[in-house]
């Protein structure tokens, strides 16, 4: 089977001759002009190595490899180029790139850097470094309103780590985002079991669970119809023992906003549910704060905020009903 590169190089002859001299290694390389333009291979996984060449990025090589190294910590970076001074090597070494080659090189040259990469990157047993930056893109997938970006984020950390609780709970949540709710009850179950205690980071699968058994028909949708948007906002934060009890004052009727704690500032997304029942729902991705909780109920149409006993010992309504 072939190993996979990546060759982020302008120049289209400088890369078909590093295409050449690699796949005596046994690398297939995929290749691309700009490091912009490398995202959805690097996301995708299995890349062993990654030449970038000092051009290929418009922030300055420095800045795209420090990109390289946060989002893709055990992938090993060889820098290439014609302008690289001392201090410009010193520091692409501090930050992180595994070798730097100085243009023209020959194709013995890269061979050999490219094979001290990938043997130190193996001696150093990344696999831990990988998965936290795998679930932090996630993360920052979902909370920004783009859980499709958070899929191949989320495979890349259960690669690193299979039975891992934290990526099985977020793999759960992205199916509840998706609507599949059976997909996301399974996934929450098993995270559970594969939990070694219940004060994990979110998403929290006995959250999770709380909020399908809630749902009672209601689907993902992309907006609330009109009606909806006069109805009052109950604010749960406590899923597992508000849901089940009710809202405050009996309303059947209104929108039930519950934060997801993902770490972002603001509201972040809002995901959407409306179906039959008397009640529609809105995921926020943020954490429960009356900033936050102001925005997102201004955004859902500005219905009075009401909040069980939990929720008032934990947020001040009225003060976000004043910034609203």
């Amino acid at each position: 089977m072939s190993r996979r590169l990546l060759v982020i190089e302008p120049d289209v002859g400088s890369r078909a001759m590093m295409e050449r001299a690699l796949a005596t290694l046994g690398f297939v390389a995929e290749t691309t002009a700009t490091v912009h333009d490398a995202r959805a291979c690097l996301d995708a996984g299995a890349i062993e190595v990654a030449i970038v060449d000092e051009l290929a990025g418009g922030r300055g090589l420095l800045d795209e490899v420090r990109w390289l190294r946060a989002r893709h910590p055990s992938l090993p970076v060889i820098v290439t180029g014609t302008r690289l001074a001392k201090p410009t090597l010193e520091e692409m070494l501090r930050v992180g790139a595994a070798e730097a080659l100085r243009k023209p090189f020959t194709p013995t040259e890269l061979r050999e850097a490219v094979a001290r990469a990938v043997a130190r990157a193996g001696a150093l047993h990344p696999e831990a470094l990988e998965y936290a930056a795998a679930l932090g893109i996630a993360r920052e997938a979902i909370a920004a309103g783009r859980p499709g970006a958070a899929a191949p984020a989320l495979a890349r950390a259960q690669a690193a780590s299979p039975l891992d609780a934290e990526a099985m709970a977020m793999r759960a949540l992205l199916a509840e985002l998706d609507g599949r709710d059976a997909d996301a009850d399974r996934g929450y179950r098993a995270a559970i079991a594969l939990r070694q205690d219940e004060d994990g980071v979110p998403p929290d699968p006995f959250e999770g669970l709380a909020r399908l058994a809630a749902y009672d028909g209601a689907r993902p949708t992309v907006g609330f119809t009109e009606a909806r948007k006069s109805q009052s906002i109950w604010l749960v934060t406590d899923p597992i023992h508000e849901l089940a009890g009710g809202p405050p004052g009996g309303e059947a009727r209104g929108i039930v906003l519950i934060p997801l704690g993902l770490p972002t500032s603001g509201t972040g997304a809002l995901y959407l549910r409306e179906g039959p029942g008397p009640r529609a729902f809105a995921l926020m991705a943020g954490a429960a704060r009356e900033g936050a909780v102001a925005a997102a109920s201004a955004r859902l149409g500005g219905g009075k905020l009401l909040g069980g006993e939990a929720t008032r010992q934990r947020i001040d309504l009225e003060r976000a009903e004043a910034l609203r």
